[in-house]
């Protein structure tokens, strides 16, 4: 408990994506070994909801809106690939992020784009908030399957059959409000996936294939805000003892004139050293500040200028020069944007190209590779580079 504490603090947050364009959070926090209620709400747009949690480090992510497909199949299998390719046969796995339930009958797989999902995270990412792990359509009720005893439960799109501690059958259908009681806590069914949702991350009972690579995210950034509190922390009881020792000596040592001035001299030296990090620090934030809206004006313009034919499958600022060789610095090609993607259509791709060729930061267009698929398709890989002037 003691490092989950150092991890996520006391306060736990889960935020239900709905099917109206609608947001439900729920917020617990820890008390006596024990989570209870310390807020809950809607909003109207994620924005609204970032204000409205505002002061909350991380979170747990459920969509439950019109971008997951959610399905039922009589497949049982170990492999969670294969029961996502037997419900959706059609869908390419890389585009896709998928979420499996299992019981002993049937299979409950739901699936959402990752371009939907990393945007949504994105999102939460640039006011300082961590998704620390995500939830697909009404799946996420699995974490609580131990815990509750109700034969049905209500989420705020859906009817939850359960039968022996499991789940067996998802019904689609629009609900009434109402209140149940989950291991003494009270939740409206609007706040039943939220609550799943913080108990999956309290129990660190992984929801999603990509947890970790998200908590690992949040937890560097946690341990480098940790860190650097202890260490400043540490400099400021340095400094006090530094202080009052060199107190304590001048008493003792008043007639010492030049062990003072050297004294006299140390700090000021401290003081100069004090001021160049200062002054280093707030040049370095300015940069990367100006650094990344200048990124974010490229993409946004290369972006809004893709034609509906084409298809972005990756993008990469400054992109990794040669090979990284084993004590060797690792070279980054600068004022670099690499793209690559499908298209379906030469000329558009033609144009598009002579497009960005005319904004006024870029200064070269080099395409490193056009080529058709095999003869079955109609769709060219693309990647080209775009060297900028700055």
């Amino acid at each position: 408990m003691v490092g989950q504490f150092f991890k996520y603090g006391k306060n736990y947050t889960a935020i239900e994506q709905t099917e109206n364009d609608g947001f439900v959070f729920l917020q617990l926090v820890q008390k006596k070994n024990e989570l209870q209620l310390l807020k809950k709400g809607t909003a109207n747009s994620q924005a609204q909801v970032i204000e409205k949690i505002k002061g909350q480090k991380h979170l747990f992510l459920i969509l439950n809106d019109a971008q997951v497909l959610s399905k039922k199949v009589s497949f049982l299998q170990e492999d969670e690939k294969a029961v996502v390719k037997n419900a959706f046969p059609n869908i390419s796995m890389g585009d896709f992020y998928y979420e499996v339930y299992t019981n002993q009958e049937a299979s409950f797989v739901s699936i959402a784009r990752k371009e939907t999902i990393d945007a949504i995270i994105s999102n939460y990412a640039k006011e300082g908030i961590y998704v620390i792990d995500f939830s697909l359509g009404n799946l996420a009720l699995k974490h609580i399957t131990k815990i509750q005893e109700h034969a049905q439960l209500d989420t705020s799109n859906a009817m939850v059959n359960f039968d022996n501690q499991q789940i067996k059958e998802i019904k689609k259908q629009e609900i009434q409000t109402t209140v149940f009681t989950i291991n003494e806590l009270e939740v409206s069914n609007k706040e039943i996936l939220s609550l799943a949702g913080i108990i999956c991350y309290y129990t660190q009972d992984s929801s999603s294939k990509d947890q970790k690579q998200l908590q690992e995210k949040y937890l560097q950034k946690r341990f480098f805000d940790l860190g650097l509190k202890v260490g400043l922390g540490f400099l400021l009881i340095t400094l006090l003892i530094n202080f009052f020792a060199f107190t304590h000596y001048r008493d003792q040592v008043g007639n010492l004139s030049g062990e003072l001035q050297l004294s006299e001299t140390y700090k000021n030296q401290l003081s100069k050293l004090q001021q160049e990090v200062t002054q280093k620090k707030s040049l370095v934030q300015s940069v990367n500040a100006a650094s990344h809206s200048k990124v974010s004006q490229f993409f946004d313009e290369i972006g809004s200028s893709i034609p509906v034919t084409n298809l972005l499958t990756q993008i990469n600022y400054q992109p990794k020069e040669g090979v990284q060789k084993k004590d060797k610095a690792m070279l980054f090609r600068e004022n670099s944007i690499v793209v690559k993607g499908i298209c379906k259509d030469d000329i558009t791709f033609s144009n598009w190209i002579s497009i960005l060729e005319k904004k006024d930061w870029v200064q070269e267009v080099s395409i490193l590779d056009y080529g058709k698929g095999t003869k079955s398709t109609t769709t060219s890989s693309f990647e080209f580079i775009i060297t900028t002037h700055d």
